[in-house]
């Protein structure tokens, strides 16, 4: 997002492959920090369950802290995926991208799955579909397994050289990473 001063991963890369300072929160740096939040979040939920008992609303709030923390760790997942494609994509057109961080990205997608089940089967317990307007649909989390699962065939497909640019334009919205 412009102005949070986190880089985006074609910036990381871009500045990285170029030994530049990198003057931003990197990605890495992002995937880090919501593992230890996300860890730090379920041992609390751990902690307080017991105390929870028959006070349903507490063990609904305990239920979404955990949930939440199962998000962070998908999307910390799915930034070092990103990440490990990204430094693949570097290896250029002629196949040079290492095969270990095609394999490395592929791990990552397969935890961000498990940690999307997770989250998906935990919030779904709690709530039911919801309608969101911006959407201008019924969000169905377990129905959205299947592009976690599909995240993983792109990364085992994934062919370098894709990425033609460095991400220092201007962000316009909601872009994909594949543009």
């Amino acid at each position: 997002m412009p102005g949070s001063g986190i880089l985006n991963v074609r910036q990381w890369r871009a500045r990285l492959l170029a030994g530049k300072k990198m003057d931003g929160i990197t990605p890495p740096e992002v995937a880090a920090e919501l593992q230890k939040n996300a860890a730090e979040a379920h041992r609390f939920v751990e902690e307080l369950r017991p105390a929870a008992g028959k006070n349903k609303e507490l063990r609904l709030t305990l239920g979404d802290a955990d949930a939440m923390a199962d998000l962070g760790e998908y999307y910390a997942e799915k930034i070092l995926a990103a990440d490990d494609l990204a430094l693949f994509d570097a290896g250029g057109k002629d196949g040079g991208g290492k095969a270990e961080l095609q394999a490395s990205a592929v791990r990552h997608l397969e935890a961000a799955l498990a940690h999307w089940k997770a989250y998906a089967a935990l919030a779904t317990s709690q709530y039911k579909p919801q309608y969101l307007g911006r959407l201008n649909r019924i969000v169905d989390l377990n129905a959205l397994t299947a592009s976690a699962e599909a995240d993983i065939d792109i990364a085992k497909q994934w062919k370098p050289g894709t990425i033609t640019d460095s991400g220092e334009g201007p962000t316009v919205g909601d872009t994909n990473f594949r543009q």
